[in-house]
């Protein structure tokens, strides 16, 4: 699986998300990035690790109340909101510490983007699903 198609297929299926970063929580490093345009270093530096916060502490239990229809978030899916963002993360569903951060609009559709984004995490790990023609 050719990791920045996937991430520049998953950018481009979920409306409204600008960024999105395949990182290593274990490390704090961002291993793979698409973007709609330039970001600096510093910025992927501040979103991994903000992803190690979330997804290696308790806020995704916060986010539950963003599914509609009383659908529960997977185990491994936290979301932070500002008036500015919204951001998505995503962890290995093998209980791993590879994980996608993704940097949305405020208005954009996080329950799109974290299944998008949790299939497209899937594909980049075990080599099926997104991006691969099907």
């Amino acid at each position: 699986m050719d990791v920045t198609k996937a991430l520049d297929t998953l950018r481009a299926e979920a409306p409204g998300c600008a960024l999105v970063a395949f990182t290593d929580l274990s490390t704090g490093l961002v291993l793979s990035s698409s973007a709609a345009g330039a970001v600096g270093q510093e910025e992927l530096d501040v979103l991994a690790l903000a992803a190690q916060d979330v997804l290696l502490g308790t806020v995704g239990e916060g986010a539950q109340a963003l599914f509609a229809g009383g659908t529960e978030m997977p185990p491994g899916t936290g979301i932070t909101l500002t008036r500015k963002e919204a951001r998505v993360y995503l962890r290995s569903p093998a209980g791993g510490f590879e994980a996608l951060a993704c940097l949305c609009a405020p208005g954009a559709d996080l329950g799109t983007v974290a299944a998008r984004g949790r299939e497209t995490l899937e594909a980049i790990l075990f080599g099926h699903g997104a991006g691969e023609g099907g």
